[in-house]
């Protein structure tokens, strides 16, 4: 297994701010837990207010952006790591597969792990598994994302 190469948990908004695209009212990100070179492990609270909440559950388009920003912030600190001085822009290329066991109730705690699979050029094939509070899985994903300059 790898070191976890992350010292101590990101939870500042104005940190996970620098290493995301991503801007309010659109940031589906709060924590950055671990960070290896391969994976990483997210947490969001979901705000009652979010604007991919339906009648007090997360949505399921705010579960899938959650994993492709669970992604986002995983290269964003890798991008720190290098020196970068922003997050580099990227987006969800090709959903393989998506499969969503529960919508969460607005105010849950999400934790998501994140691994990537395969890297060639500016195209990452990443999977990620989302847990509710109590440490069960909602949902899970694989796809694509690319990264632009």
């Amino acid at each position: 297994m790898e070191e976890n190469l992350l010292k101590e948990p990101i939870i500042t908004a104005d940190k996970i701010l620098q290493l995301i695209p991503q801007r309010p009212p659109f940031v589906m990100v709060d924590t950055l837990y671990e960070y290896t070179q391969l994976t990483g492990t997210t947490g969001f609270s979901i705000p009652e207010d979010n604007i991919l909440v339906e009648e007090g559950f997360f949505s399921e388009p705010g579960l899938i952006e959650h994993m492709a920003q669970s992604m986002s912030l995983h290269r964003g600190y890798h991008g720190f790591l290098a020196g970068l001085e922003k997050p580099k822009t990227g987006f969800i290329g090709v959903i393989k597969s998506v499969e969503i066991l529960e919508l969460p109730e607005a105010g849950c705690r999400l934790k998501t792990h994140v691994e990537i699979l395969h890297e060639i050029m500016n195209v990452t094939s990443v999977s990620a598994v989302t847990e509710n509070e109590a440490g069960i899985v909602i949902a899970r994903s694989e796809m694509k994302t690319v990264t632009v300059d």
